[in-house]
């Protein structure tokens, strides 16, 4: 799948659909209906395909808001605390009873040494965890776990 992985997921979300709104999946044309296309060129992208993928295979994935809130104060926006620890990973996923956590980075971004902190909590409690740059590399990964 990783070198068509964008023409399955579509089928797959399709699949999906079908799944869990027959209603809706057939009063929009069935497989023929248009759904959005998938891609991996933007962090955001590559954290939709990620939950998408492990939620079309039967498990659970959140995307995790770690950037705060901003607020006006005196003034100025800033940034307040957001309630996640330092670190925490893009992507928080349970896939057959085990926790996944995903980080997604795209380019020439790096992991901090707060996420290789985090990542050493993880997988010391028994979870799993990933550094995702491309979704072909996650779903290579992915398959691993079944």
């Amino acid at each position: 799948m990783p070198e068509n992985w964008k023409k399955e997921m579509k089928q797959m979300k399709l699949e999906h659909l079908k799944a869990t709104a027959p209603g809706f999946f057939e009063a929009s044309g069935g497989f023929t209906m248009t759904v959005p296309g998938y891609s991996d060129s933007t962090a955001n992208k590559l954290t939709k395909a990620v939950c998408d993928y492990i939620k079309f295979l039967g498990g659970d994935a959140n995307r995790i808001n770690t950037t705060g809130t901003m607020r006006k104060i005196n003034g100025k926006n800033k940034w307040t605390y957001a309630g996640t620890r330092k670190g925490t990973a893009d992507i928080h996923a349970i896939y057959q009873g085990r926790h996944i956590s995903i980080e997604i980075k795209i380019g020439r971004d790096h992991v901090s040494e707060d996420q290789v902190k985090e990542r050493q909590r993880v997988e010391a409690a028994g979870g799993l965890y990933f550094v995702a740059r491309t979704m072909p590399e996650f779903i290579t990964w992915f398959a691993g776990l079944k």
